[in-house]
């Protein structure tokens, strides 16, 4: 199945956002939310993928060309990681809250946001308003990118929820069908729910609402040059702001359904796989016999 298709029949999507506490350094976080974090997420139930990446930052150079729109943000109010849970269905999201069935198991899970997280907001994406519009890279990405890679986080101008919407959809299907856009993903945000996610356990540490983003534009580019090209004629009638955070790496924990070899071994044994061209460390029969049959496809 193509990857468009694949990413698609997802549903529900629940992206993460946030920074970390001051005190800590940046590094260590990155790698305990690659090799400790992420690997419990992936073994959670009813996830269909889950990709995780950190950011640098803010880039307002990217989209310079485009007139009134806020592009730059304080060092201290830039988001420095997503975590992108996608589920086929409703029914998938309410597998993945009672996943582990033991709750005290669920709050040392949990533990890692009181630990790391000094702000973070899950934006819910339902429908055709998470959608994949083009993807010709290859692979499932797994480390750092290939190609100049961006996320795009716009806020909406008040009181602008459809014609905002409208607009983004609009931009999506142009820029989409230009050669040099080798991926786009668009999320339109729900307002967040603080409420369900304190029902499903989560420590509530949400952003306040003049620091929240309304729809997010995953975009890989065959050149960063590119960018400049990309018409955005009468964006800024609705959009605010739009902060570009360059993506370094893209870590896939679940792809369909299933726990990739970084799910379930991390991405430290990941390199060390490669490095050495170990192939039979990778077999489905071995990880079946370490993961159980469940965890590889």
């Amino acid at each position: 199945m193509a990857s468009v298709d694949m990413e698609n029949l997802g549903t529900v999507s629940r992206t993460t956002c946030g920074w970390r506490k001051p005190a800590l350094d940046r590094d260590a976080v990155r790698r305990y939310w690659r090799e400790v974090h992420s690997p419990a997420i992936a073994r959670r139930a009813g996830v269909y993928w889950y990709r995780h990446n950190p950011f640098d930052a803010v880039d307002p150079g990217l989209f310079a060309h485009l007139d009134g729109i806020e592009l730059t943000a304080p060092a201290d109010a830039q988001l420095m990681w997503q975590s992108d849970v996608v589920y086929l269905d409703e029914d998938a999201v309410t597998t993945f809250v009672h996943s582990p069935d033991d709750p005290q198991v669920t709050a040392l899970l949990l533990a890692d946001i009181e630990l790391i997280v000094e702000r973070s907001t899950t934006y819910r994406s339902v429908g055709g308003n998470a959608r994949t519009y083009v993807d010709t890279t290859e692979g499932v990405p797994t480390g750092p990118v290939a190609h100049p890679t961006y996320g795009l986080f716009f806020r909406a101008r008040a009181g602008q929820e459809q014609p905002f919407r409208a607009a983004l959809n609009a931009i999506a299907e142009r820029w989409s069908s230009c050669p040099d856009v080798l991926r786009l993903r668009l999320n339109l945000f729900d307002v967040p729910d603080m409420e369900a996610e304190r029902r499903a356990g989560y420590p509530v540490k949400t952003h306040p609402p003049e620091q929240q983003y309304q729809a997010w534009i995953e975009l890989v580019l065959a050149d960063a040059d590119a960018a400049a090209d990309l018409v955005a004629d009468g964006l800024s009638d609705q959009v605010s702001t739009l902060h570009v955070y360059p993506v370094p790496a893209i870590y896939t924990f679940v792809h369909g359904g299933t726990p990739t070899l970084i799910g379930l071994r991390g991405y430290a044994a990941h390199e060390a796989i490669e490095g050495l061209g170990a192939e039979h460390a990778r077999d489905p029969r071995l990880l079946r016999w370490m993961y159980g049959k469940g965890a590889v496809a």
